[in-house]
């Protein structure tokens, strides 16, 4: 009789990995629905355009102001944006060389340029408030703090901009120089003048940091560094494949004939749309990773009673055998007909049948099958054991302490509703049991 705990580490077979996978993307996807990111995505879109190519253009133009003296960085930064045109598809250097043939500045354009930068900043706080949306159940961040880092984010975009341009310049200047010519043979891509390629690279490396910047920071949760960079080159990478996608797709010269001139905006739009899915899918596979045995625990405790239901079927059999959560220290095996519980027994944890059958002798309707959980009331009310109960078969049972579980209820506004709908029912039938006893 009684039990005994594993003495060796348990690791996952193959099976239990792929189930461990499907409950990440499970966890990932629905998180990612009711934290209705795919509206998000929407706002930091529309704040790109107000963003990203006004404080692009001022950058430019302000490179080539204060660097007239070099014209071959001038028309280096010039060329530059006409490969962010061509890869964007959107004509901005007719815009900046409106801007360079201007003589001097009017007041009216330093308005303009004061309102770009401002609107530029409809950007940053998307982002924020997207990114708080998935994490705000581990975060509570001060608004002077969001705001702090939001001036930081602003600088550290239009540095990293005005960096990557220099930066770029410098290296063709490096390949251009004659001590280079071997190389120019072996690689004649990199070093062609026409190529897109040094652009792209520096867009997309451009990409990744800002990335991992954002995944590494805003989140407060202080994530690895090695995921952060892992899932933003995922971000990175899904995003390189989609603008392809979209390019062979998509002809320009259709949507001319129904949008005008508009219709590089709106492919772009489409473009930027779907990188904001990717990032914020992205930032949430990561606060599922952090915190992926608590949302697991969350989800095991919420698993429907029944699977009447496809998608309950399809539910329970996700989560009902969480093998991830099996641990030296967790795990308890009970034989047929062991006690599991006695009466009157003052719990200190909460019991997971995660495999076996148990009931209590006294009242043989109580039935406690795979997926449920023996002493959640008695942690929530703080009182003993009410009946005994006994493994009716083997079973496999996975201990979680009170401390975990209040705290799985104290996080979790679903675990909250449905521990405090068993207390309600077990309080109606603890009435109704005493009203009847005082009749008779």
């Amino acid at each position: 009789m009684g039990h005994k705990k594993e003495t060796n580490n348990i690791k996952l077979k193959s099976s239990q990995k792929f189930a461990k996978f499907g409950q990440f993307m499970y966890l990932s996807i629905t998180n990612f629905t009711n934290n209705n990111l795919w509206e998000s995505a929407s706002s930091c879109a529309f704040g790109f355009v107000f963003s990203f190519i006004p404080v692009t253009l001022i950058i430019l133009t302000l490179l080539i102001t204060i660097l007239r003296a070099s014209s071959g960085l001038q028309n280096y930064i010039t060329s530059f944006a006409f490969e962010i045109q061509e890869l964007i598809n959107l004509d901005i250097t007719a815009l900046l060389n409106n801007i360079l043939s201007m003589k001097s500045f009017q007041y009216i354009d330093i308005f303009l340029g004061v309102w770009v930068i401002w609107m530029a900043r409809k950007l940053f706080i998307s982002i924020i408030q997207a990114v708080n949306k998935i994490f705000r159940s581990v975060t509570n961040r001060k608004n002077w703090f969001n705001q702090i880092f939001q001036f930081i984010l602003e600088f550290l975009f239009v540095f990293l901009i005005a960096a990557m341009i220099l930066l770029a310049f410098a290296f063709n200047q490096i390949l251009d120089s004659s001590n280079m010519a071997p190389l120019e043979q072996i690689f004649p891509l990199i070093f062609s003048r026409n190529s897109k390629l040094l652009v792209t690279i520096v867009l997309y490396l451009m990409l990744w940091v800002i990335s991992a910047t954002i995944f590494k920071i805003i989140s407060g949760t202080n994530p690895k560094l090695k995921i952060c960079m892992f899932y933003s080159l995922i971000s990175t990478v899904c995003f390189y494949l989609l603008s392809i996608f979209i390019n062979y797709t998509m002809n320009l010269t259709n949507y001319n004939a129904v949008y005008g001139t508009l219709s590089s905006v709106v492919i772009l739009m489409v473009k930027v749309y779907f990188f904001f899915v990717i990032e914020l899918f992205c930032a949430q596979m990561i606060y599922v990773s952090q915190f992926f045995d608590v949302l697991l625990k969350a989800e095991i405790y919420l698993l429907p009673d029944t699977d009447d239901k496809k998608l309950d079927l399809l539910k329970r059999k996700l989560f009902v055998n969480p093998a991830s959560l099996k641990k030296t220290s967790n795990t308890l095996f009970f034989k047929a007909g062991d006690i599991i519980v006695h009466e009157h027994d003052i719990l200190e944890c909460v019991y997971y049948i995660r495999r076996g059958i148990a009931i209590a002798p006294a009242d043989n309707h109580i039935v406690f099958k795979q997926g449920s959980f023996i002493g959640d009331l008695e942690c929530i009310l703080k009182r003993d054991v009410a009946k005994t109960i006994v493994a009716k078969e083997d079973c496999k049972i996975i201990v979680f302490s009170n401390e975990e579980f209040m705290n799985l209820i104290q996080n979790n506004p679903k675990v909250a509703s449905k521990a405090i709908t068993k207390v309600s029912d077990y309080t109606a039938e603890f009435s109704l049991a005493a009203e009847q006893h005082s009749k008779e």
